[in-house]
């Protein structure tokens, strides 16, 4: 597969299973899989990736739930697919993630905060995160990677005219 026969587009309801397959196989945060808040990368083969923002109730969102099957990784979907999601967020964009990733994620405007910045939803699952983290190595998994709190202040329409 590569990046030119990769599709990404909304989800439709017939993907809840596909994105429920690619969250257990990668031991993602397996709560809060509504169909409708995800982009979906495909290619010939069926969904390869899918990413959701998932609403807070502060109108803050959460981009979550990124995952790219491992025979379909670097190729570029993950930012294609981050690219597409961050289009039609018009607010605040928080994500979960490696702390090593900070760098990486600067391109799309985000970076590190504290936990007690971000809204309770973003919080709550930050905790959970971490605390599934170290439960799954207590029972003979990897040791956990840091997570972080990264975010996205909402452009401007004079930022984006830029």
């Amino acid at each position: 597969m590569n990046e030119v026969t990769c599709a990404i587009r909304r989800a439709t309801w017939v993907d809840q299973a596909a994105i429920g397959a690619l969250v257990q196989g990668e031991r993602l945060n397996p709560n809060d899989l509504d169909w409708r808040r995800f982009i979906v990368a495909e290619n010939a083969s069926g969904v390869v990736g899918a990413v959701q923002l998932r609403p807070h109730e502060d109108d803050a969102h959460e981009l979550g739930t990124l995952v790219v099957r491992s025979d379909a990784r670097g190729r570029g979907i993950a930012s294609r697919m981050i690219d597409s999601v961050l289009t039609s967020a018009a607010g605040r964009v928080l994500m979960i993630t490696g702390a090593a990733f900070a760098a990486h994620y600067a391109r799309w405007g985000f970076h590190p905060i504290e936990p007690a910045r971000a809204p309770m939803g973003v919080q709550r699952n930050y905790y959970f995160g971490r605390i599934f983290g170290w439960a799954m190595w207590l029972a003979g998994s990897r040791r956990p990677r840091p997570l972080a709190i990264f975010d996205r202040q909402p452009i401007t329409r004079v930022q984006a005219a830029m």
